[in-house]
């Protein structure tokens, strides 16, 4: 027998496997990130000076796309880029039902109807085989669930036969790519995140990456109140309302050392993402992630799922006890039209059954570049001590 069979789970009043709270996801910040912020407070700019370009321009290169705004957050971007398109009241827009809510309520923002969309079971991202179920469409989000690219070719042929766009929400999957192409290259407009727990932090944070000149301009208006750079000396004018988007100075340079640092960040999130399939393999009561040969994946997250029919308890209490043994892990996501705002639209339950399903059963696992091989250990070890005590006899 197993010394986590004899050990008293830490909810009941036992010692957790860890002395510390290891928390689902964490920046990495080095003294070159640092640095980079100082300089800037030491400059004469803070906010609306060059760094933010230089950000962009970089960023832009980086992905592959000739045009990068960046934005004080992704739910900003994604705010931007319903204006852009034309999304208004009585246009109808497809997102997945497991996301996070900045995805839905971008087209709430507009006065959009949000359509739910189930998920594949296998990726956990939107199921591009369903598509002609949900009727007429204005336009279509696909999101990189944990941060593993979406079925980019399906989606644009459909989008194109309907001359409608494409917006990729890629908070999650920015250092990821989909048949070699790099994610913030995959779709008409796409929109990337940097909050702390993601591929790389400005602090908050995101941008909005397009493919011309116009829509750019757009964006660059959009996030300064609607207003155009100066005509003349002293005089500008606002063309359409606007909002106050703006990126600092302080974020373009914490973003733009991070950014020389992406590559290295998803390598070691691979790494982890690696070592949890060889030494989960022998819990045959939990699903590990799948994902595609197709795909390259930013590994945002590391979702599992709970095979609850072989456990004696459901995910909330395995959650429960997990964190009690100072293993913080997370759910991502309750489906959106769960959520109260939602409901009162008049969505109900079992509207998107996978989405439903996997809900109920997902766990994300600490995940992120400065994870040591204790701290994974760590991870396993709890995760053995819970089988023992919960697996049904």
């Amino acid at each position: 027998m197993s010394a986590s069979a004899t050990s008293k789970l830490a909810l009941e009043g036992g010692d957790p496997v860890r002395s510390t709270i290891l928390p689902y996801g964490r920046q990495t910040i080095d003294a070159d990130d640092q640095a980079a912020v100082l300089e800037v407070l030491r400059s004469s700019y803070i906010t609306r000076g060059p760094r933010v370009q230089a950000f962009e321009q970089a960023l832009a290169d980086y992905c592959g796309v000739p045009y990068a705004v960046a934005f004080t957050s992704a739910t900003a971007g994604l705010h931007a880029s319903m204006v852009l398109v034309g999304i208004k009241a009585l246009k109808r827009v497809l997102v997945p039902a497991i996301t996070f809510t900045a995805t839905a309520n971008a087209v709430r923002y507009v006065e959009g109807e949000v359509v739910f969309g189930d998920l594949r079971s296998d990726t956990l991202n939107l199921n591009e085989k369903l598509l002609d179920t949900y009727g007429h469409l204005d336009a279509i989000v696909c999101v990189d669930y944990a941060g593993q690219a979406c079925a980019y070719d399906e989606f644009k042929s459909y989008c194109q036969s309907k001359k409608i766009p494409l917006i990729a929400d890629a908070a999650h999957s920015l250092g990821g790519s989909y048949k070699n192409k790099k994610v913030g290259s995959l779709a008409d407009i796409n929109v990337l995140s940097f909050h702390p727990v993601k591929s790389i932090t400005s602090g908050e944070g995101g941008a909005v990456l397009v493919w011309n000149e116009r829509d750019a301009k757009f964006l660059r208006q959009f996030r300064n109140h609607g207003n155009t750079p100066e005509i003349r000396p002293g005089y500008y004018e606002q063309e359409f309302l606007g909002f106050n988007y703006h990126f600092t100075e302080m974020q373009a340079a914490l973003g733009g050392s991070q950014l020389k640092k992406l590559d290295s960040f998803v390598a070691r999130r691979e790494e982890i993402a690696k070592s949890y399939n060889e030494r989960l393999s022998r819990f045959d009561w939990l699903e590990r992630p799948k994902v595609l040969a197709e795909n390259k994946s930013a590994y945002h997250l590391y979702p599992i799922r709970l095979n609850l029919n072989r456990l004696s308890v459901d995910r909330d209490k395995f959650l429960e006890a997990l964190r009690a043994e100072n293993v913080y892990a997370q759910v991502h996501y309750i489906p959106v039209y769960w959520q109260p705002y939602y409901q009162q639209l008049g969505y109900s339950r079992g509207l998107c059954p996978v989405a439903e399903a996997e809900y109920a059963s997902e766990l994300s696992l600490p995940i992120f570049p400065s994870m040591n091989e204790m701290d994974i250990e760590d991870v396993v070890r709890a995760l053995d001590k819970l089988g023992s005590h919960f697996l049904k006899k």
